[in-house]
């Protein structure tokens, strides 16, 4: 199949979500499908609309999101329907920021990939308050999302949670949505040798917990700290490897920070890469997810997760590999769940390999566009009954 890839590349989205659209494009690629990206597209907003933006946070002290504003919107369509008019033999089109869609004109069939709905963002993730949020915006961005997902063939979110939001709160058909969850992102994905490997140095003490994730307090960075505490009151000396972020709150006296780790930099990567090959167990108690990437990435090193039950993270972590427990819960269950683990050594290696087993069958880009491509097949050929 031939697709055109719609992506905006832009700085002000909502969502860490730039890289999205490239793992797909790479992944689609290497299963033999064609993709001709329409990329580049960044808000050419309208002098009123930065005016707006300025104003309300100057006088209003409310955030206006420019890439919710219909008159950005609707000029960042017109660069991207004429370039997708020049487009020759397109089996179907791709979209991965939803209110791209809102006024593009396409007569090809048109899938959405996304991972929430702005219904979930909203009093969800700590940038977007309600209090806090322009109501222009508010109001905006719940009509592009409509529009988006009446006028789309098919929607696939990364999660059940996703999923249930567009039919109940958009009320989109149930067959025009699916659930496929995301990729993991890796260079040199470690074989199934290498996991044999890394079992073969993990389970001496202390027992290392590592944590990856860029802000502290949403990612649970504190709870993992206490989660720690408790499993060195059990007996068990520990380490906490902090990657991604520099707390400013006073840090536990086992906590091992290591700054950003940016993948583009080989000595940075090399680094990451051996955490995630000597650590005991992956922990990110995150108060607010619509998914995860770091999950997957630690199924592929065989790392059981231990996560908080929010958002699609229970679409991410699998619970025969990895603990979801709701928010109320104390740290010592977390601490528990791991410390007897951590002294079974056949069924924490079995937690392993079950890790490794999602990772293969479900949490990589290869497995997610095949179910891609799937729909969009099917909506090509619903397009031509």
């Amino acid at each position: 199949m031939k697709f055109a890839c719609v992506h905006h590349g832009d700085q002000h989205s909502e969502q860490l979500w730039s890289a999205i659209p490239l793992n797909i494009i790479r992944a689609l690629s290497a299963l033999g499908h064609e993709v001709v990206t329409v990329d580049g597209l960044r808000p050419q907003a309208p002098f009123f609309s930065k005016v707006k933006r300025s104003l309300y946070r100057r006088i209003l002290k409310k955030v206006y999101w420019i890439n919710r504003d219909p008159l950005v919107l609707r000029c960042r369509a017109k660069e991207a329907n004429r370039r997708l008019r020049d487009l020759a033999g397109i089996d179907a089109v791709l979209i991965t920021f939803p209110a791209d869609l809102a006024y593009l004109e396409t007569d090809h069939p048109v899938l959405v990939v996304h991972d929430a709905t702005w219904v979930q963002l909203l009093d969800y993730y700590p940038r977007f308050m309600r209090n806090e949020t322009a109501a222009e915006t508010i109001r905006d961005g719940m009509e592009l999302d409509k529009r988006a997902l009446q006028r789309c063939d098919h929607v696939v979110y990364s999660s059940q949670w996703a999923a249930d939001s567009a039919v109940r709160d958009y009320g989109v058909p149930p067959d025009k949505v699916s659930v496929a969850p995301l990729g993991a992102s890796i260079v040199n994905e470690p074989t199934r040798d290498d996991l044999a490997r890394y079992l073969s140095l993990r389970g001496q003490e202390p027992m290392k917990l590592l944590f990856v994730g860029k802000e502290w307090h949403r990612k649970g960075g504190d709870f993992a700290m206490e989660v720690g505490s408790e499993i060195e009151a059990m007996g068990i000396p520990v380490e906490l490897h902090v990657v991604g972020c520099n707390p400013d709150e006073e840090l536990a006296r086992f906590v091992r920070q290591h700054g950003l780790l940016r993948k583009d930099v080989p000595r940075e990567a090399e680094e990451l890469r051996a955490l995630y090959e000597s650590c005991d167990y992956f922990i990110l108690p995150t108060r607010a997810e619509a998914f995860g990437i770091v999950f997957a990435e630690a199924a592929a090193f065989g790392l059981p997760v231990m996560a908080m039950e929010t958002g699609g993270v229970k679409d991410a972590v699998r619970g025969e590999w990895g603990i979801t427990l709701p928010p109320e819960s104390s740290p010592t269950a977390y601490a528990q769940w791991a410390v007897e683990r951590y002294r079974n050594r056949v069924e924490y290696e079995r937690l392993s390999w079950l890790a490794r087993r999602s990772f293969e069958e479900e949490l990589n880009w290869a497995a997610f566009c095949r179910h891609l491509a799937q729909k969009a097949a099917e909506c090509a050929r619903l397009r031509r009954l």
